[in-house]
């Protein structure tokens, strides 16, 4: 269950991370806010969002059972880089003569 565990988690949160790169996309020049929604959405990126966040909850509750705290690094990690890359984004954006 464990290596299944991992490859769910993976693709969830790789499925996350294209969800976020299509939205990103879509905002080029507008900041991505921290908690609501952005002007603009990339394609299907709610569903894909959704989806790699369930996904990565899943694995990491089937990694849970052998691996104990590894499995919530697995959810942080996403979660993190995510909120990383919106911050540069967001730097990018501001940087941007107007």
């Amino acid at each position: 269950m464990n290596i299944f565990g991992i490859a769910i988690a993976l693709a969830g949160v790789i499925l996350f991370l294209t969800a976020l790169r299509a939205t990103i996309r879509a905002n080029r020049a507008a900041p991505i806010p921290y908690w609501t929604r952005p002007a603009s959405e990339g394609r299907h990126a709610v569903p894909m969002r959704a989806l790699g966040a369930g996904l990565t909850i899943f694995g990491a509750a089937l990694m849970a059972q052998n691996s104990g705290w590894w499995a919530l690094l697995v959810v942080l990690a996403g979660p993190g880089v995510a909120v990383l890359a919106i911050v540069l984004h967001n730097a990018r954006v501001h940087r941007l003569p107007r």
